[in-house]
């Protein structure tokens, strides 16, 4: 009567398996973390230029409208490069800004687009409360005018033009 075979131990065959089976599960493992670290990288990369190119747009669209001075593309670059981002392209149109921001280069370089400007069919831009498009019709001393509350003496004075206001509105 032979022992079975699993008493006897590994055959020649059999030896090293495990250690070939180690190294492949390392291996699989090592390239699934890599992946994932690249694609996060990739990941941050993208929401960084967009942010730069956010806020480059931003820029150019507020010193078209006179918030700022100085040229919109001047601006937009200024503000690109401080969020670590290179301008790529920089147009305008009437109040709106169209900018292109671009962070890495060659084969890991990320590109964003954003465009920012007045809404499309807007009568007056505002900023905060602040009128920054065509002037009012209504003329400078009747919307700063102040008004007599009672009789204890003069009411607060408005800053607001009447009928047509603009409000600024922050989240909470």
């Amino acid at each position: 009567m032979q022992p079975d075979r699993a008493a006897r131990g590994p055959s020649r065959s059999d030896r090293g398996s495990v250690t070939v089976l180690l190294a492949v599960v390392l291996g699989v493992g090592t390239t699934v973390a890599t992946a994932g670290v690249v694609a996060a990288t990739h990941r941050v990369a993208v929401v960084r230029a967009q942010a730069a190119a956010d806020a480059a747009a931003l820029a150019a669209a507020a010193a078209l409208v006179g918030l700022v001075p100085g040229d919109p593309c001047a601006r937009a670059s200024v503000v690109a490069e401080a969020g670590g981002a290179v301008l790529g392209g920089c147009s305008t149109a009437g109040a709106d800004a169209r900018v292109t921001t671009a962070i890495g280069s060659g084969a890991f370089a990320v590109s964003a687009v954003a465009v920012a400007g007045a809404p499309s069919g807007a009568r007056h831009l505002c900023v905060y409360g602040v009128h920054v498009g065509p002037r009012s019709s209504m003329s400078r001393s009747t919307r700063t005018a102040s008004h007599t509350g009672d009789v204890a003496g003069p009411g607060p004075t408005s800053t607001i033009d009447q009928g047509d206001t603009c409000q600024a509105r922050r989240s909470s």
